[in-house]
Parts: structure tokens; C-alpha cells; sequence
């Protein structure tokens, strides 16, 4: 049987969608020389540096495809699906929820990460799912309605689809995301000359992922602002993401409240200048409003930091008892989560041993795995669907 895997959504920087694809087709190469595999990318300098990292080239089961159109295209709309049967492809699986909305005659397999705009508009406001709500919405239900299967990240994310989608339970599934070996303890020398080179003199609280709202960034920097001001302790915030233009709001505080000094933003980071910086941290705070996941709290333990981060969503769910679980909006349960985590050396020491065993927990082989038992599910016909037209 061949199946397709949707690799265009994996950028220059390799970070969220991106790194759950490649990590998938890591570990599905590994595991799987039954199956063939087909590859889709339009980037080609994204292709060779995937396909180079990988060995995918050297796999007899894998082969690759550059297609001139991106995952939004309209042209794609109408050009993949004559693809895909021309290259005989059994099973389609995108990566994100964008898929080609016409059947092309074989099984979809759509990840649904999470569906912030469908449950919680005002999280996203200026982005374009948001703006243009009623075609994202039309999509995401007619997507629902012709996928063989959908997986989640998440328990809390599965029910989220069913709910808001509409989908029959038995055609939702969950697999985990997972944290690779790469992600772990490196020493106190590099924690050192990662803190030396940003110019850390005291603790270090991290931050890693995109500004958007409902990430709530500014909560963390109105926390760290409180244990700030007791003057026992100094706390930088640092921020492993891109900022986010279309939201001003996290740069409107600091210049108003005059702590730019004490936020360094550090942009998209690659694996290899992440993993160092987790180790760095004293901890990571995470207080999202929402995560169909939420990746950084299990790359942080299994680095051997301590993880503080919202009670909300899918995090209970992923982090379980290994880190401190705070309300997002209570400034001063964050602050005080983070004083504990920095002043409390038997607590830390606790925290980070939780943390490292429950890592172990969710390796990206189980990711592929389970997946791979999708796979063969639907192509063994072992399961019943009636898609909707």
C-alpha cells in the first residue's frame, strides 16, 4: 500500500506542525518497510535539509515530490487530488487540518491539533481563521465529514473535535506527541555559557513558543514584574519565539510598565540552540489559555527543568503530577509558583526528577506507532466509515 504524507507544512524553521511531521517520518521510517511512502513538499531547500537528516533517500520505500503549490492553495485544491491518483496513493495523511476537500479515491487522515477558533474565537482575534470564521468553519466541517479518521494530540483535544466538529467518537483518536532523546541534560557548563552569552545574572524563567494571545506571554511578564519588585530576587524572561505583529499588546506593556530590560526575545530557535536554553532555565512557565498539547513543558523535563504551567486544556492531561499547575490569569499564583521553583532547592530537586520520568513517557516512537496502527487500519478496511458528501 502507499501512503502520503503532507510534509508542507514544515518550514525553515523547523517548530510546532513542523517538528511533529519530521519526527513522524523519523520514526514511520524506522518502523515501517512494509508500506510505501510518498512525501510532499514545496520548499525545495526544506526538502534536501529533511530528506538529508532523515536518510530518506537511502529508504527503497520512501520517495519524495517538490509540488509547486502550498497547503492554502486554491490550484492545489484542484491539482493534488489528480496527483494522488496518479501516483496511486492508498492513504493521504496532512499533518494539520488542511486537505484536499474533494475525495481523490483513496483514505484521509487529517491531525487535528487543536480548534482555538472554532471553541475560542477572542484567543486568536487578528488571525485569519478568526477573520474569515465562516470559511474556516465551513472547512473544518467538511473536512471532518470526508476523513477516514482524525487524530488528536490530546484526550482533552478529542473531545474538543467531537463536540465542536460533530464527529462520531470512534473516528477521532488520540496520539500523543512526544519528546526525542536529543532533549535532555547537558551539564552545567553549557547551563553556564548559555546564561553568560544572554547576560542571565539571577533566574531565569523561559518561554517557548509563538506571542499569540491566548499563549498569554503577558501574564508570565506581569509575574515576573511582582518578584521583581520584592527585589530578593531578579527574574529575566526569555522567549523562544517569534513576536507576533499583528498582536502589539505584550510590547505596549513592557514599554508602559518599563521592564524591556527584563524580556529578552530571542526568535524561532532551531532544536540545537533550544535544547541548550532549556537547560539553561531555571524554569519554564507555560500559562496558556489553551493547548491541544502543549510540546514545551515535556521538552523542558526532559531536560531537568522545573515546568509551572496552566490548569487549563490538555496541560493536566500531558504534564500530570510532575509540575506545579497554576490558574492563567492569577499573576500572583505564577509568581509565586516561580519563587517557589527558584528558592526551594528540595521542591526543585523533586520537580525535576518527576519531570524526567514523566518525559519517558511520551516518545515519538509511540507517536509513530500509533499512527502507524491507523494506518494499517483503515488500509486493512478493519474500519467501517460512511464519509458524508
Amino acid at each position: 500500500m502507499r501512503i502520503c504524507i503532507d510534509a508542507r507544512w514544515v518550514g525553515e524553521k523547523i517548530a510546532g506542525i513542523g517538528r511533529y511531521t519530521v519526527y513522524l517520518m523519523k520514526y514511520l521510517a524506522e518502523l515501517d518497510p512494509g508500506h510505501d511512502y510518498l512525501v510532499l513538499f514545496h520548499n525545495g531547500s526544506v526538502r534536501d535539509r529533511v530528506c538529508g537528516e532523515l536518510g530518506l533517500s537511502r529508504r527503497r520505500n520512501w520517495a519524495v515530490r517538490t509540488v509547486p503549490y502550498d497547503v492554502f492553495s486554491l490550484r492545489g485544491q484542484w491539482f493534488l487530488p489528480r496527483m494522488l491518483r496518479r501516483e496511486r496513493v492508498d492513504l493521504f495523511h496532512s499533518t494539520n487540518f488542511m486537505a484536499p476537500l474533494m475525495r481523490y479515491g483513496g483514505k484521509l487522515v487529517l491531525t487535528v491539533h487543536d480548534i482555538i477558533p472554532l471553541k475560542f474565537p477572542e484567543y486568536a482575534p487578528r488571525s485569519k481563521k478568526t477573520r474569515l470564521f465562516p470559511v474556516y468553519r465551513a472547512i473544518m466541517k467538511r473536512l471532518a465529514r470526508i476523513a477516514d479518521l482524525i487524530i488528536a494530540d490530546s484526550e482533552h483535544s478529542r473531545g474538543d473535535i467531537i463536540n465542536f466538529l460533530d464527529v462520531p467518537p470512534d473516528r477521532v483518536r488520540t496520539v500523543y506527541l512526544g519528546v526525542d532523546p536529543k532533549y535532555r541534560q547537558l551539564g552545567p557548563g553549557i547551563r553556564e555559557r548559555v546564561r553568560k552569552t544572554l547576560g542571565i545574572r539571577d533566574k531565569l524563567a523561559l518561554y517557548a513558543g509563538r506571542a499569540d494571545p491566548y499563549k498569554n506571554l503577558i501574564s508570565l511578564i506581569k509575574a515576573a514584574r511582582e518578584i521583581n519588585k520584592k527585589g530578593k530576587l531578579h527574574c529575566t524572561v526569555v522567549v523562544a519565539g517569534e513576536k507576533d505583529r499583528r498582536y502589539p499588546e505584550v510590547d505596549d506593556y513592557l514599554r508602559g510598565a518599563g521592564v524591556e530590560a527584563d524580556v529578552l526575545f530571542l526568535g524561532n530557535l532551531d532544536e540545537d540552540e533550544l535544547i541548550p536554553l532549556y537547560n539553561a532555565a531555571d524554569a519554564l512557565v507555560l500559562p496558556s489559555l489553551y493547548e491541544g498539547f502543549g510540546l514545551p513543558p515535556l521538552e523542558a523535563m526532559a531536560c531537568g527543568v522545573p515546568v509551572v504551567c496552566s490548569n487549563r486544556a490538555s496541560l493536566p492531561e500531558v504534564v500530570g503530577d510532575a509540575a506545579i499547575l497554576v490558574e492563567p490569569m492569577d499573576v500572583r499564583a505564577i509568581a509565586d509558583a516561580m519563587e517557589r521553583v527558584c528558592t526551594d532547592s528540595a521542591l526543585r530537586k523533586k520537580m525535576i526528577a518527576a519531570g524526567l520520568e514523566r518525559a519517558k513517557g511520551f516518545p515519538w516512537r509511540n507517536t509513530a506507532e500509533g499512527t502507524l496502527a491507523i494506518y494499517n487500519e483503515l488500509l486493512a478496511g478493519r474500519v467501517s466509515i460512511q464519509c458524508k458528501y
